[in-house]
């Protein structure tokens, strides 16, 4: 059997494990790694490289970071593959490759295209996520669909899901033999269901005491346990809630966004009832568990948390 040769394009380390499927494959020869330029981080932003590259050259595949890919960079390839790239292709490159370009995506679309799909699908309170393998086209995830796993979201939180969706990639080498092979043909999306996710910003993780259920407080911790993290104001200052869990109960608070102290614990005031703060943090500061956090500033009970 003739061994497909691909090229691949990835960043993070979702990214990793498809990769590290495609290279172990004995019926495919990764030619090439593509990935984003090297980015400052830290105090002192020292250039960090892109843990796709980490591994490529650990396994000794060429990697390249052009600011822009270029049509001559995939000539002469069977696919071009890629998984949270992070950046756009051009027009010019997509069919340039025998088979096209083929992309996993974080959704089962046309639900969540986008640069946010796991949070997405948490914060929508949906039951079921999966990855979608499609032919990557002009518009923003709206290519064909040549196949889609699906896995139950249950109480995991964005983290949990992003490995576990990464391991979906293993399914790679299947797909793209059959794609070659002509056993398995793209499926149009129904752009009528589509729906939209944007970049995460750090706005996004902040609560809203008048607005947010306590189920989407919870769906908000679980959505953003990586990044932003979510946090609220506390004396001009922002103070990141690290865990905490509903109560059913107001404990007779009427003030949406207060704190109080019920038998020892610490709570904050919902629109439809109350969460037990377990753990918080204060910008600058140590994590501390509430209890230690209320009894150290004598003005956090009784506050209202902007």
């Amino acid at each position: 059997m003739q061994k497909l040769k691909i090229a691949f394009a990835g960043t993070p380390d979702f990214a990793v494990e498809s990769l590290r499927t495609l290279i172990a494959d004995e019926g495919i020869e990764v030619v090439k790694v593509f990935t984003q330029p090297d980015k400052p981080a830290g105090r002192g932003q020292a250039l960090v490289p892109p843990p796709v590259k980490v591994f490529a050259e650990e396994n000794g595949v060429e990697v390249l970071q052009p600011e822009k890919l270029k049509k001559a960079d995939l000539e002469g390839l069977d696919f071009l593959v890629v998984v949270a790239y992070g950046m756009i292709l051009p027009n010019e490159a997509l069919n340039v490759p025998q088979f096209g370009c083929v992309n996993l995506h974080a959704s089962l679309l046309p639900k969540f295209r986008g640069a946010s799909p796991i949070q997405s699908s948490i914060l929508a309170g949906e039951e079921k996520t999966g990855v979608t393998f499609m032919q990557i086209s002009e518009q923003l995830d709206s290519g064909d669909i040549f196949a889609q796993e699906e896995i139950e979201i249950g109480e995991k939180n964005s983290l949990e899901l992003s490995d576990e969706l990464a391991e979906l990639g293993n399914k790679f080498p299947e797909i793209l033999q059959k794609i070659a092979g002509g056993q398995l043909q793209p499926i149009a999306q129904d752009d009528s269901e589509a729906t939209f996710c944007g970049k995460i910003k750090k706005e996004d993780g902040k609560l809203d005491w008048e607005k947010d259920s306590t189920e989407i407080l919870v769906r908000k911790k679980r959505a953003f346990a990586g990044w932003p993290g979510v946090w609220c104001e506390y004396e001009g200052k922002i103070l990141k809630l690290i865990e905490y869990r509903i109560q059913n109960t107001e404990y007779g608070v009427q003030k949406n966004g207060e704190v109080f102290e019920f038998e020892g614990k610490v709570f904050v005031k919902t629109i439809d009832g109350a969460i037990q703060l377990k753990k918080v943090q204060l910008a600058g500061k140590k994590i501390l568990a509430a209890e230690d956090f209320a009894h150290g500033d004598s003005n956090f009970v009784g506050a209202e948390l902007g």
